[in-house]
């Protein structure tokens, strides 16, 4: 059962006594424990080409996750037909950070995951535009 700074922290954030705590699947204790590492870094999906996009995304539009998505952070619009596409992806790249805290490695070296489309195909495939993001991990400033 996950017990200290880690615990007191996930318990803060979702409201769980230490009753439900006890009830949580164990497989999800490395996830806890490696909060207070994890969230020293931001996931970030930048615009890196943008073709007649009916919301506005642009070139340099960056969406923040730190680890949720953080609007302060971000700018530029936030499309649905992007999000989705975008949230399978940092997911995948969340998982990869989790692994890296545990591994008693000290640096995360800075990750650049892959390029992701929004689901708009394009004027060509019955669309409007299309924007594409590159999703990268990011050490925050403190």
């Amino acid at each position: 059962m996950l017990t200290g700074a880690a615990a007191d922290l996930f318990k803060l954030s979702t409201g769980l006594d230490d009753e439900a705590m006890a009830r949580l699947h164990p497989g999800l204790e490395k996830l806890y424990r490696s909060i207070p590492k994890t969230t020293a870094h931001q996931v970030v999906a930048e615009v890196v080409k943008s073709q007649a996009c009916f919301a506005g995304v642009e070139v340099g539009n960056r969406l923040v996750f730190d680890p949720f998505l953080n609007p302060q952070k971000s700018t530029g619009n936030m499309c649905p037909k992007a999000l989705l596409p975008v949230l399978l992806e940092i997911n995948a790249l969340w998982e990869t950070i989790m692994e890296w805290a545990e591994s008693g490695k000290e640096e995360l070296p800075e990750i650049v995951w892959r390029n992701v489309r929004c689901l708009d195909p394009g004027l060509e495939d019955g669309g409007v535009g299309g924007v594409v993001y590159t999703i990268y991990s990011e050490k925050i400033a403190t």
